[in-house]
């Protein structure tokens, strides 16, 4: 047997062990205020695959709308975060010690992909708001490429949901949220493994999405995808 003189070899496991206790930990408090505070109902939780590699797509409307997908699902969310949070230290700990990764928002960013397919890869599910940006209006917003550059690449099924209410708790702006119910919708995994050779497949693919998302709202999908979205790459 191999002698280990150090606890170099541990290190990794141990970092993944003390994130899933603090994500674990940061849920059960994040569902205590949503159920206890905001009486967040949750329909579709039938629909979330039990095990394997999927990508959770939302809308987003409100800052409240990531706890509220994390919370919401019962398997472990990895999400994107605009890199602009991680020049805060103690917030930027608790993000990567959860397994948020950071994006650089407006420009691809080939790494923040990296790291989304490596955790698909590994089986774990990748949460992802489409429309890039929250939109304080109530309405959906052409998709940008990267979910459906993911979905196409790693070949995972989408499994969409639609999150309402966060808007009216906490608007854009807004510092105290408001008492109103949340709702959030799950709908069928889907796939779009078939659109793989299609010349414009980054815009079929992110429309299905959006119409799905659409669908769980009871919204409109929006009218057109934004120009650029056919290309190859995110």
């Amino acid at each position: 047997m191999m002698e280990v003189r150090s606890g170099e070899a541990l290190r990794p496991e141990l970092r993944r062990g003390l994130g899933d206790w603090v994500y674990a930990a940061s849920k059960l408090l994040v569902q205590g205020v949503l159920y206890g505070v905001f009486r967040m109902e949750v329909t579709g939780r039938e629909h979330e695959p039990a095990e394997g590699p999927f990508l959770a797509v939302s809308n987003h409307w409100s800052a409240l709308d990531p706890p509220v997908l994390g919370a919401a699902l019962r398997r472990k969310v990895h999400f994107m975060a605009k890199q602009e949070l991680f020049a805060i230290p103690v917030l930027r700990s608790w993000m990567r010690c959860i397994g948020t990764f950071p994006v650089r928002r407006g420009q691809p960013d080939r790494q923040a992909i990296r790291t989304a397919l490596q955790v698909l890869e590994r089986g774990g599910v990748v949460g992802m708001f489409p429309e890039g940006t929250r939109n304080p209006q109530g309405y959906l917003l052409p998709a940008e490429p990267g979910a459906a550059f993911l979905a196409l690449k790693a070949r995972v099924p989408i499994l969409p949901v639609g999150i309402l209410g966060t808007l009216e708790v906490l608007p854009k702006g807004a510092w105290v949220p408001r008492i109103r119910k949340i709702r959030v919708r799950i709908g069928p995994p889907f796939r779009v493994d078939d659109l793989v050779d299609a010349p414009d497949r980054l815009q079929q693919a992110s429309d299905r999405i959006m119409a799905a998302i659409a669908a769980l709202l009871g919204v409109r999908p929006p009218a057109h995808a934004p120009h650029g979205q056919g290309r190859d790459s995110p």
